[in-house]
């Protein structure tokens, strides 16, 4: 099952999943004509808002993430490490849909925290290629001012992995 049914690179999603590890970025005066496209093509959307602080944001991306539920306790700027927001971050994703992480202001963040917000975006990068191989399609949709010099960061730095090796002969016959 693929995700697209077609690779139409002037979509928006097919260049945030397929190019940019599951980032996209829209200029703030874009965003709501976006927002209305995105639903149009049968993606839920999610919003974190870092326009009031990290102090504020993270307790909702707490309740975005229904971190209470899932760990008894509530997700706080001190309780938020990146350790347990890659066990606690997860998304359903409809059928035949998608679905988009929508970060408001994330360069207020990156202001702030930029070690947290860069850890945040890795994330959401790792759910993004989690879900494209299982044929369904999730992505972070940045929300910045037009001229916002958060454009252009560094998010994640990408290595040669080690050689691969696996003891399982049975599955990989080429390890022999």
């Amino acid at each position: 099952m693929s995700a697209f049914a077609d690779l139409e690179w002037r979509r928006i999603d097919v260049t945030a999943i397929v190019t940019h590890g599951g980032l996209a970025t829209i200029d703030e005066r874009r965003h709501q004509a976006c927002r209305e496209w995105l639903r149009r093509q049968g993606y839920e959307i999610d919003t974190f808002d870092c326009r009031p602080g990290l102090a504020v944001a993270i307790p909702e991306l707490g309740r975005l993430l229904r971190w209470e539920q899932q760990f008894g306790y509530s997700l706080d700027p001190n309780t938020c490490n990146l350790d347990a927001l890659r066990d606690g971050f997860e998304f359903v994703i409809p059928e035949g849909g998608g679905r988009v992480l929508e970060i408001i202001r994330p360069d207020l963040a990156w202001k702030e925290d930029r070690r947290w917000l860069c850890g945040l975006l890795t994330i959401a990068q790792e759910q993004c290629r989690q879900q494209l191989a299982l044929g369904r399609r999730f992505f972070v949709l940045l929300v910045v001012p037009e001229d916002s010099s958060f454009i252009g960061a560094t998010v994640e730095e990408v290595t040669v992995p080690g050689i691969f090796w696996n003891p399982n002969t049975d599955h990989h016959e080429f390890v022999h």
